[in-house]
């Protein structure tokens, strides 16, 4: 045999010049069987002609002649590897492939094989599918990319006494359009915008955030700061129509940058941040460097041990600090039925606020869940200090605001606090009037107070203009037509402590009461 072959074959040249020969990605199949062929007719061209002209040549001819016709009668045809195998078998049976050889061709067609499986695979897992998935996404196969888009429309209709010199009408109170996702499997973001109103704050959300460590996860953009557990609740999620009047001493949202995580198997929750200090970026006042730093931490004692009834208790606070701008300096406090009560600016009709110094605000909070019942409330302070208007010395004064709310699900459904905040209700049966199935209904109730000390009077506000304590309930009934649809009826009563001015009536006088009742309805879709 020529160049000391051994078995009859020679594998690394033949490989050689079959891959030089053929185009894997256009003809992988023919290319395979003619590996086979050529091997054959190598080993024929090189085989003494003296020893097997009257034997093996003629026999190997003829196994040549086989495979060129199953080759040939269906061209570019690959039948798949049960016909691989048994065409091995075949020739092995025949005498012209050894065991060893035999071996060395399924193993080269397995890696091939391999190979192939693994760009499929890879070309799949790219592939982009429209799903609904608690709404629209866009996302490959493997995840790692994920675009949903979405939107919030409230439908509000409110209702006062017949005496009051406010109009009854309906109201759009938020009508938003959203995209949110997943980028490279570990970022996340969210764009949202306001559609509803003439103003020009726009932007809600534009963040951007890293959540690779489950232990700590950055953030960075405009988004709400981590403050108060009713403030994080979503829009859509909220027991009631309207926050709580200590809502109005939160900071709300900012542009800033933020740290946050679970610890301690997910019973430690925590978040802090750096942000302007001054609201959104459309709003932006404050000609100070100052920044103002917001936290807030969360305890749920027992999440991982205990008894079961009280794993849905959480215990939490928030703090926040800031160097305040005078023109940073601006309060509005408004009822349940968004009747603004208690109103401060830093220019008034007879003073003008030349400085001030800083503002600390902060925050107690306790959620428990169980069963088709939650209960939450809150404490809120804010303090300012060292104000000087014009005519006044440097004071300080301070204002707090505290509720109680509960939520009970008659329908049976359970409501869920997941990181810490409340999330939405899914009903048990969607709304299906063919069906006789009609969704989920749920009452609520809340009690709460707000409260500014005596000196506010003296400094701050006009009486009448302004009232410095407020005490309302509100009773609610939300019927969750399915997880995206739900219609709310609220009914708030607020007492003042003193008359509040409500405006002027078509006679010309002006009204003033020290109590408020109001019905509001809204009618929800998040798609």
């Amino acid at each position: 045999m020529k160049g000391g072959r051994k078995g009859g074959i020679r594998k690394d040249t033949a490989s050689r010049v079959w891959k030089g020969e053929n185009d894997r990605n256009n003809q992988a199949n023919t290319s395979r069987h003619g590996y086979w062929l050529f091997l054959f007719l190598q080993d024929c061209l090189d085989l003494p002609v003296s020893n097997y002209l009257k034997k093996n040549i003629m026999k190997k001819l003829l196994l040549c002649s086989v495979i060129l016709c199953a080759l040939f009668s269906a061209p570019f045809v690959y039948a798949g590897p049960l016909a691989d195998q048994k065409l091995l078998d075949f020739l092995k049976k025949n005498g012209a492939l050894t065991e060893l050889q035999v071996r060395d061709i399924k193993q080269t067609l397995d890696e091939e094989e391999q190979q192939t499986a693994k760009k499929q695979e890879a070309k799949e897992a790219k592939e982009v599918k429209a799903t609904y998935d608690d709404g629209l996404h866009f996302r490959t196969n493997d995840k790692s990319f994920d675009i949903r888009i979405g939107g919030l429309i409230q439908t509000d209709l409110m209702l006062y006494e017949p005496h009051y010199p406010v109009k009854n009408d309906f109201d759009i109170r938020r009508a938003r359009f959203f995209i949110s996702g997943r980028l490279f499997r570990d970022f996340n973001f969210k764009f949202e915008g306001e559609l509803e109103g003439a103003s020009n704050n726009r932007l809600v959300d534009a963040y951007v955030n890293y959540e690779y460590f489950p232990h700590i996860k950055f953030q960075i953009g405009q988004f709400k700061e981590p403050y108060s557990l009713e403030q994080l609740i979503a829009d859509k999620n909220l027991v009631f129509m309207e926050r709580s009047m200590g809502f109005y001493l939160t900071p709300s949202r900012d542009v800033g940058f933020m740290v946050y995580g679970n610890l301690l198997k997910d019973s430690l929750l925590y978040s802090a941040g750096v942000f302007n200090g001054d609201g959104t970026d459309a709003t932006r006042r404050s000609q100070k460097n100052d920044r103002q730093a917001t936290g807030r931490l969360v305890l749920i004692p027992f999440k991982n041990f205990g008894p079961s009834f009280l794993k849905g208790l959480q215990l939490g606070g928030s703090f926040s600090y800031s160097d305040l701008d005078t023109s940073d300096f601006t309060i509005d406090i408004k009822t349940p039925a968004r009747t603004t009560f208690f109103s401060v600016k830093s220019q008034t009709k007879f003073n003008v606020l030349e400085d001030i110094d800083k503002l600390h605000r902060m925050n107690l909070e306790m959620a428990y869940a169980y069963g088709p019942l939650v209960i939450m409330g809150e404490f809120f302070k804010s303090n300012y200090t060292k104000l000087q208007f014009t005519d006044t010395e440097p004071f300080d004064f301070n204002l707090r605001s505290w509720y109680v709310s509960m939520l009970c699900m008659v329908t049976g459904e359970q409501p869920t606090l997941k990181d810490g905040i409340l999330e939405g209700i899914k009903p048990k049966y969607n709304f299906d009037a063919n069906a006789r199935k009609w969704g989920a209904l749920g009452i609520g109730f809340r009690y709460e107070q707000f409260a500014g000390e005596k000196k506010v009077y003296s400094y701050l506000v006009e009486r009448g203009e302004s009232v410095r304590r407020a005490t309302s309930f509100t009773v609610a009934l939300n019927w969750y037509l399915n997880q995206l649809m739900r219609l709310s009826l609220n009914y708030s009563r607020t007492w003042f402590t003193e008359p509040l001015y409500y405006g002027t009536s078509p006679e010309g006088i002006g009204y003033y009461d020290d109590r408020e009742n109001a019905w509001f309805t809204r009618f929800q879709l998040e798609f």
